[in-house]
């Protein structure tokens, strides 16, 4: 007989409920959620992950799950391996492209809003099954509070992140460098690339800034095509952009930066056809300020587009073949955020 605390019927606390429509943050209202579930049932491994893609190809073909968040009595939570494989096992089990390796314990898979609109889930391991009617219940919660958090961060015409995440994300990806960490133990590499559409007032000029409006909305999309789901990609403004692009070095970030140019200078753009861009990056670490590092990227940008335009240019390399100067900016004599 299964026990009364995994019947079907178990209602969801309000309080579970409330604990998530209150979160102003997503990653708060991540924790919330499990944590509601864990407290729940302690005895249960969860794990929270997103769709994303290992390559920059077109086909994204090189599918990898990246895990956002677990709770767990194993202290080796966040780095056990077993769960989740890329491996074609003949007995492995697939659900919505994820697959996974069986256990002895219960597996429950469940379909969540992700921050980036892509797809999401949340796997639970237990001795016995949770009741889906108390998981889906604080899902509905938890994805309708997603959808309201990712609107208020993002640029209503692109869907990309807006400048006012730009600012929170890059200040707190910066302050809290030192704490990402990779499954190896080494840092996370990061590359911030800012982006330019060349001419683009001469756009508006000559067709009017409806069409304008369709050249950002097929440029943010074709951003969307050409970067995983890990990178972020933000609206900076007008018609400048910016993309962190995540566990990179500087040469493979010139690479996929370049690819993505040529990509938008092949795209037919109805209208006005032919459109370019104008790329400048740098590394991101927190070994240099972050008004240097968006310094930095801006003055590669610049040379870019005072070298013909529909170029990609990276600070470290413009440096190294003594093409510009180095440079540094005083933190107090300059506030960003």
């Amino acid at each position: 007989m299964m026990d009364k605390r995994y019947s079907n019927n178990e209602k969801c606390p309000v309080k579970d409920l409330l604990s998530l429509i209150l979160q102003d943050d997503i990653e708060k209202l991540r924790n919330a959620l499990l944590d509601a579930i864990y407290k729940s049932y302690p005895d249960s491994e969860l794990y929270l992950y997103e769709q994303g893609y290992s390559y920059y190809d077109s086909d994204h073909s090189g599918f990898a799950p990246k895990l956002i968040s677990c709770r767990s009595n194993n202290e080796n939570c966040a780095k056990k391996s077993q769960l989740m494989q890329l491996a074609s096992e003949s007995d492995s089990i697939e659900f919505d492209g994820f697959k996974y390796l069986p256990t002895e314990d219960y597996v429950q898979v469940f379909a969540v809003e992700s921050e980036r609109s892509s797809r999401g889930l949340l796997i639970s391991i237990n001795e016995s099954v949770i009741p889906e009617h108390y998981i889906n219940t604080l899902l509905s919660a938890y994805n309708h509070q997603v959808y309201l958090l990712r609107n208020k961060d993002t640029d209503s015409l692109t869907g990309l992140y807006n400048r006012q995440s730009f600012d929170t994300k890059l200040k707190k990806l910066h302050d809290n460098f030192g704490l990402e960490k990779r499954a190896d133990d080494e840092p996370s590499k990061y590359c911030l690339a800012l982006i330019d559409i060349d001419l683009f007032k001469q756009v508006n000029d000559k067709y009017g800034h409806v069409y304008g409006d369709e050249v950002l909305l097929l440029f943010s999309n074709l951003m969307k095509k050409a970067f995983r789901d890990l990178d972020m990609l933000f609206r900076y403004g007008g018609e400048e952009f910016c993309v962190l692009i995540n566990d990179v070095s500087i040469q493979q970030a010139d690479l996929i930066l370049n690819r993505f140019r040529t990509n938008v200078e092949e795209f037919n753009f109805s209208m006005e056809n032919k459109v370019t861009i104008s790329i400048g990056y740098t590394e991101f670490t927190n070994k240099i300020p972050l008004a240097n590092i968006i310094e930095r990227a801006d003055k590669a940008l610049y040379f870019s587009k005072e070298h013909g335009r529909n170029l990609c240019s990276g600070y470290e390399t413009l440096l190294e073949e003594n093409k510009i100067k180095d440079f540094n900016i005083d933190e107090g004599d300059i506030e960003l955020f």
